[in-house]
């Protein structure tokens, strides 16, 4: 009996290892993503528990603070969003700028025309001064609209695209800090920040 029971045996551990898998589990996901790590593995598990931070691709201005043309070396002018104090910064006058015509609400209250991407000038936000925008228009600052919000999730970024719109929302009262589009430090409202702005947290370079 013993001789027939070593070859059922033997069957059913040859079965038992054809079960096994031999395919890899699946690469796990952040945000609808592979990680780094499952990219890349020689990375390891650092790219996983990295904290967020602000897009590589966006550059921001660098440039010597400043408040008028004076503050800036020969050649240079005071631009930028940013009306308060210490907000502009120096740019070279002879920057390679593009060929469009953006219109601009100026320091003075006043609505001024420039270059998209250099407007020469410090300015309130992009678009005219008056508070014209209806609920519903996209809006980068609430000085634009006619309800004096400008809300929605896409202000963070500082191309013509990242917008939000004109509207009314409860907002939080707590004060949070947020890097400008001139690479200066603003502070608004967590839940609503109410003027485009680069990346929330503290400026990482000034």
């Amino acid at each position: 009996m013993l001789r027939h029971f070593i070859p059922s045996l033997a069957l059913l551990v040859c079965a038992c290892s054809t079960t096994t898998p031999t395919q890899p589990p699946p690469a796990k996901e952040h945000n609808g993503a592979a990680s780094s790590a499952d990219a890349d593995p020689a990375a390891g598990d650092a790219g996983a528990t990295a904290e967020p931070t602000r897009p590589s691709e966006l550059a921001l201005p660098s440039g010597p603070l400043c408040d008028t043309n004076a503050d800036c070396s020969d050649g240079q002018v005071c631009e930028g969003a940013g009306c308060e104090p210490g907000q502009g910064r120096c740019v070279s006058a002879e920057r390679a700028c593009t060929r469009d015509l953006a219109e601009y609400c100026g320091c003075d209250g006043k609505t001024f025309s420039g270059s998209g991407s250099c407007p020469g000038a410090r300015y309130a936000y992009r678009g005219a001064c008056a508070p014209n925008k209806e609920d519903g228009e996209p809006c980068s600052d609430g000085r634009q609209c006619r309800s004096g919000q400008c809300v929605g999730e896409g202000l963070e970024g500082c191309t013509k695209a990242d917008l939000g719109v004109c509207g009314v929302a409860p907002c939080t009262r707590d004060l949070a800090t947020y890097c400008s589009c001139n690479n200066t430090l603003m502070q608004s409202s967590g839940s609503c920040p109410d003027r485009q702005f680069a990346y929330r947290g503290p400026c990482e370079s000034n």
